[in-house]
Formats: structure tokens, sequence, C-alpha cells
């Protein structure tokens, strides 16, 4: 009976948790034709596709939802993030992403080695989540950092350089500590 309870439990918290992430949050939404929308957006959907939604949906003051295509969208802002519209021109081991595609990256850092998330629906789970992918300032090979074997990716992509490769070695690093890294290989 534990088991049965402990079960339906966690299911009820799972379904609230993932309603989380598809909330209206403040933000903008910036148009090919140089509109600017304010209101709140969304733009995640849960379920098993690998694109996490087609349209983005804005809510204006006055109550009023509009849906925009993604295709017609440069950058919006979605509560602290901002989304840019990136074309992904070579196949990479990153998810099912198709090549020369056109995808919504979150910047993280800015230099000659960019840093960006890139969300997803997680196919095992059903949740939205992302990874971090890492590129050179004049490249167009976007490289996955994956949470186990990150600092094997990091050491191949940084060589030598600024002692990441030590602090990689030293284990003081975490995935969360990518953003931090790449701020520190960029000075």
């Amino acid at each position: 009976m534990k088991t049965v309870f402990a079960c339906i439990l966690f299911f009820f918290t799972s379904v609230w948790a993932n309603c989380q992430e598809t909330e209206f949050l403040n933000g903008y939404i910036v148009t090919f034709s140089k509109d600017t929308l304010f209101g709140k957006v969304k733009d995640r959907k849960l379920g098993w596709s690998h694109e996490l939604i087609n349209k983005i949906h804005i809510k204006f003051d006055n109550g009023r939802v509009k849906k925009i295509k993604k295709k017609n969208i440069t950058t919006y802002k979605r509560g602290n993030e901002v989304f840019v519209r990136s074309r992904i021109t070579e196949q990479l081991p990153i998810l099912n992403i198709k090549e020369d595609a056109d995808y919504f990256l979150v910047t993280l850092v800015s230099g000659n080695v960019e840093l960006y998330k890139h969300y997803f629906n997680d196919q095992d789970s059903g949740i939205i989540d992302y990874v971090f992918l890492i590129r050179s300032k004049n490249s167009t090979i976007y490289k996955r950092l994956p949470p186990l074997g990150f600092k094997k990716i990091l050491r191949r992509h940084f060589g030598q350089s600024s002692g990441i490769v030590a602090k990689l070695e030293s284990k003081k690093y975490r995935y969360a500590d990518i953003p931090t890294l790449v701020k520190e290989l960029n000075r």
C-alpha cells in the first residue's frame, strides 16, 4: 500500500513540476519584420518530440494570446533568458539535431570561445532538459558537452591554454561550472 501511495505521490509531483516549465514569463519577441512584441512569453511544450514547440505564445496585457511561428522570429526573451536563432550547418552529436537547420540557443558566454544552452524534450523522461554547446568564435561547429564526459571534450577543445586543463584535472569543476570555465578561458 505504501508503494502505491508513493507512486501516486511521485506522479502528481512530477506532473506539477513539469507544468511549471510551461508558464508564461515576462519577455518579448522580435520578428523578422523588426516588430518587437512585449508581454508574457511561453515557449515550451511537454511531450515526446525533440523539438520544444513550433510556435511561441505571447500574452499581452489585455489577456489576448498570440501564437507566432518560430520561422518568423529572430530573437525572443522568456524570463531571464534570451533565445537567439542560430543556424547549425553541420551534423554533430547533439541529440537529433538536423543538419543545416535553425535552433534557438541561449547565449551564456561570448568571446573567443562561446557557450550556449540548448533546451530539448528528454526522450527518456518526457521533461524539458538542456545541454551546453561550445564553439570557437569563427567556427560553425557546435560541440555538445554532456554531463558525463564534458571534461574530456573541454581538454581537447582548450588544449593547454590558460591553465584550464590543470583546473579540469584537479576535479574542482562540475557540469554547472562550465560557464565559469569558459569565462576564465576568454580572459
